[in-house]
């Protein structure tokens, strides 16, 4: 596979079953190089077979994210423009809902389907509008921003009506079963850091009886009514303490207020998604198992949760339980298929669980006969101290048994993420089926600090601890695949985004076992770093404060902070960053850049203008693998490489 023809594989995203079952609509992305970018489309397909229908199409995408159902099965809500469209679920011209002064986000409809509600960013004022265009336009740090209301909209006038103010921000909301309570997520302002300040509240859907419930210090996520009202459910990064930096965790607590508890004390996974089973008895999850996620079953006031699903496989963010229909819709991105939809029965106290999941769509179905698409593996082996590891390892194409082939490490971001069967996120920024086309191994390690693997590996790089066991964990990774006979330990490069980044340049101070690496929206100095990026709050556990209060640990930051060791590196480095990243700005790459230059190491540093933290322009993406392999070639296996050329519109 070329780079180019992974830019062109299709990507789905937010599939949405209908209220009878019958049929499923989801956002099908394709490439589009006039824009650099994926355009998205709405399609339609039937869940007993047949034929996909576009539903959309043309030069104008649709948003993924906000397509959905009217409670009658009658129209299909998507969104174009920043606003919401309706168009009728066979097909046809679609029709403005909203023509709101921003853009608006996260539509929910009312159970009648007379009411679509939505949020929206506070318009610019009059006076600032003027200002901006007098170019009097100085503004305060941080305090700009505009905040997230609630808004609703009659579907059959467009008349809008807003429903919450004030100086706090709406961050999610979710409409309870009858259509008649609303519970929010609120917090001070957009901003990441103030996340964990947000609580919850609820409200009449009309926007009267506004009312707090929770008061404490955590971000409470993914906020649910079940089906009676008498009971709240939410996710939270905490523990049954509301101590801060655990795996997620799954929470009830009544309406009425009191303290949420737990479903199951010490749950051993990560809970990445959570909805209200139809009876309300049990709640439905998406759990992360390390290296693949499963739907479970939560029993309320059982220890025991059941697993519906069992695989190799990945399933991202969006599904759709739906009651009238019986089913769940949800996405299995898997080795040689990554994304399709699947539906299954939602377990009703008959059926016995596990039920099998049926696939829906065939999107990738001929990705495998048309393309060398890796084999993935999951490997384990005992780090430094006695901890079991655990990863993923993409074989080369044409493996023979016995030879021993170049390695690629690949360290995921985070560092609470895990890398899973299939593609997963950033599929063009890793490339790993061009690389392993190439004759390359991809090993991807879930390090300490990893989510779905328990609280304690999660929190093991706390206080002090975040190098600790890291580099460790990824060096045996390797060890143990040279002890195989997989690798040639004298043809390895290392690369990560975020805090695969961090790693790849902490471990070239430790090592010159590299021939090459590269660091994407990676830190050299956890002291200016702190200072910044929009995220502080996460990180302050890893080193035991902050470096502003008194007596701060400072030595900490600073012994953890792979500048203090750039002496030691030989390893030529590449470095990339996006010229708009707030989460790890381009100064840190600079800082590494300004050292490694001083010192005589070959490297150089990439800017993408226009990008965040995470790229998504084309171009830009390929811009990257390119510069990539070609130090990869050069440095690891002596060769030159041709650079791919992107298509001209």
């Amino acid at each position: 596979m070329s780079l180019v023809q992974l830019a062109e594989l299709p990507r789905l995203f937010d599939p949405q079953l209908s209220p009878d079952g019958k049929t499923v609509v989801y956002m099908l992305g394709t490439a589009d190089w006039t824009a650099g970018r994926l355009a998205y489309h709405l399609w339609r397909q039937s869940t007993s077979g047949g034929v996909p229908v576009p539903l959309t199409q043309g030069s104008m995408g649709d948003l993924p994210g906000s397509n959905r159902w009217s409670p009658d099965g009658s129209s299909i809500l998507f969104g174009r423009s920043g606003q919401l469209m309706l168009m009728p679920a066979a097909g046809g011209e679609p029709r403005v809902v909203t023509k709101h002064a921003t853009p608006v986000s996260s539509a929910a409809w009312s159970p009648d389907g007379a009411t679509v509600y939505f949020l929206a960013a506070d318009a610019v004022s009059p006076v600032d509008r003027e200002r901006d265009r007098r170019k009097d336009d100085v503004y305060a740090f941080e305090e700009n921003m505009r905040l997230r209301q609630l808004w609703s909209v009659s579907v059959a006038t467009g008349v809008e009506k807003q429903l919450t103010a004030g100086e706090l921000s709406v961050a999610s909301f979710r409409l309870s079963r009858n259509g008649r309570t609303i519970v929010l997520e609120r917090t001070p302002s957009p901003l990441i850091d103030d996340s964990h300040k947000g609580e919850l509240w609820l409200m009449d859907a009309g926007g009267s009886n506004l009312r707090e419930l929770t008061h404490n210090d955590v971000e409470e996520q993914q906020p649910e009514l079940s089906p009676d009202g008498s009971q709240i459910l939410f996710l939270s990064d905490t523990n049954e303490k509301f101590e801060p930096y655990y795996n997620l965790n799954l929470f009830v607590m009544p309406t009425s207020g009191g303290m949420p508890k737990p479903v199951v004390q010490d749950f051993p996974y990560a809970v990445d998604q959570a909805t209200w089973a139809p009876d309300g008895k049990s709640i439905l999850a998406v759990v992360s198992m390390g290296v693949h996620t499963e739907i479970f079953q939560f029993e309320l006031g059982s220890k025991h949760p059941k697993q519906l699903t069992d695989g190799h496989h990945f399933i991202p963010p969006g599904w759709a339980v739906v009651a009238s229909a019986g089913k769940m819709a949800f996405q299995f991105d898997e080795p040689t298929r990554f994304g399709d939809v699947w539906t299954l029965p939602i377990p009703d106290g008959r059926t016995p669980p596990p039920a099998v999941p049926t696939r829906v769509t065939s999107v990738f179905d001929t990705m495998t006969t048309k393309f060398a698409i890796p084999r993935q593996e999951k490997v384990t082996w005992k780090s430094a101290d006695g901890a079991t590891i655990e990863g993923l390892l993409f074989y080369p194409a044409g493996y023979v048994e016995g030879a021993r082939y170049p390695l690629v490490v690949q360290m995921h971001g985070g560092p609470a993420e895990s890398d899973k069967f299939g593609a997963g996120p950033g599929l063009l920024l890793n490339y790993f089926p061009v690389l392993t086309g190439k004759g390359w191994f991809v090993f991807r390690p879930n390090y300490r600090g990893s989510t779905g693997y328990g609280n304690a590996f999660l929190r093991a790089i706390l206080n002090g601890g975040y190098f600790r066991n890291m580099p460790f964990d990824v060096m045996t990774g390797v060890d143990a695949l040279i002890r195989q006979g997989l690798v040639d330990p004298d043809r390895m490069v290392a690369m990560g985004w975020s805090a695969g980044g961090h790693l790849t340049n902490k471990l070239v101070t430790m090592t010159t076992r590299f021939r090459v690496a590269s660091a994407g929206a990676s830190m050299a100095n956890w002291i200016s770093m702190y200072s910044q990026s929009d995220s502080r709050d996460n990180r302050t556990p890893w080193f035991g404060g902050t470096p502003y209060q008194r007596d701060a640990p400072i030595a900490t930051y600073w012994n953890n902070s792979p500048m203090k060791d750039a002496a030691n590196v030989r390893t030529p480095t590449l470095l990339f960053v996006g010229e708009n990243d707030t989460r790890v700005p381009k100064e840190q790459s600079i800082e590494m850049y300004r050292a490694l230059k001083a010192n005589g190491v070959p490297t150089q540093l990439y800017i993408a203008p226009r990008e965040p933290h995470q790229w998504g322009e084309f171009r830009h993406q390929i811009f990257k693998a390119n510069t990539e392999m070609a130090w990869f070639e050069r440095y690891a296996l002596g060769r030159t490489y041709v650079p791919e050329q992107t298509p001209n519109p």
